[in-house]
């Protein structure tokens, strides 16, 4: 669990302040022995039901396995995801949940009459990432560096947020985060865990930020993001992501997470940085119009098998 820094106290507190939600650590093992162990953290809101966060990517997930044979993982973590998929359905949802990669096999929570949505993201293995990236990727960085640019670990909140205020004025999004909302989640996390990179122009002006969650020896999680829109063209965006993935390397982190490939041009731009696609769920309770509709075309399907 020391590897994913959604498992960190301060993130989960950070959860349950931010949005009024009460958090539940869950672990969950075979009725006898310790074949397996799956843990997660579920959030529930005021009405007792399961949630994600905003601002959470999914939902960490950690199993363990006694056996390294694969066909002895592979049952188990059905196992452990059948017993997973049960909580969830005893304690109801109050929207989709977003599940960790780890959680790589979805027939478990089908079973239990959810429905199951792929979403999208990229892993880049940090060390020998240079030979994975594409030129393109670096040679925007380089550009970036010859206007005067600089990058590094910031604690300026007020000029982060200001930043990352960028992307929400150009998409019509809100990242629901000001300065003060920084300034506590970097205090609850500390400075192993949260880290806010900061790229200035030639004249000192704050351009362009990546805010990411990490686990030293473990994922680097590209949490937000934000270029202000006059900086784009210099390619300040590269900048800051190889100035981040150098840092995380000198930490020993192993994964960065770009968080999300869902949208195309988004997926567009961090499919250059040459990460391993990787595919996650989002879960969500069946409702009786859906139920109706897949019983509608399984019988129609079945029909037309018996009239052939």
């Amino acid at each position: 669990m020391n590897g994913d820094p959604l498992f960190h106290p301060g993130w989960i507190e950070f959860n349950e302040q931010q949005w009024g939600l009460e958090a539940e650590h869950v672990t969950l093992t075979p009725d006898k022995g310790d074949a397996w162990r799956l843990d997660t953290v579920l959030y529930h809101n005021r009405r007792g039901r399961l949630v994600t966060p905003p601002r959470n990517p999914y939902l960490p997930i950690h199993f363990e396995c006694s056996s390294e044979r694969p066909a002895s993982i592979n049952r188990r973590k059905r196992m452990a995801l059948t017993r997973l998929a049960e909580r969830l359905r005893e304690t109801g949802l109050g929207g989709s949940l977003s599940l960790s990669p780890v959680a790589d096999d979805v027939r478990p929570f089908e079973w239990a009459q959810m429905s199951a949505r792929p979403r999208f993201t990229y892993h880049l293995e940090i060390a020998g990432r240079e030979a994975r990236i594409d030129p393109s990727a670096r040679k925007k960085a380089r550009k970036c560096r010859r206007l005067d640019y600089r990058c590094e670990v910031s604690d300026d909140y007020a000029a982060v947020a200001g930043c990352l205020s960028g992307p929400e004025a150009r998409k019509g999004f809100d990242y629901r985060l000001e300065t003060a909302e920084l300034e506590r989640l970097a205090k609850l996390m500390g400075p192993d865990h949260f880290v806010c990179f900061l790229a200035r122009n030639a004249r000192g002006e704050p351009m362009g930020t990546r805010v990411c969650l990490y686990a030293s020896g473990g994922h680097a999680l590209a949490w937000s993001a934000g270029m202000k829109t006059e900086a784009m063209k210099d390619g300040v965006n590269n900048l800051v992501a190889e100035e981040a993935l150098a840092f995380f390397e000198a930490q020993g982190c192993t994964v960065f997470d770009f968080i999300g490939a869902n949208i195309p041009p988004v997926a567009e731009m961090k499919e250059a940085w040459g990460g391993r696609l990787v595919c996650h769920f989002a879960i969500s309770q069946r409702g009786m119009r859906q139920l109706a509709r897949e019983a509608y075309v399984t019988a129609r399907t079945l029909l037309k098998r018996e009239s052939k």
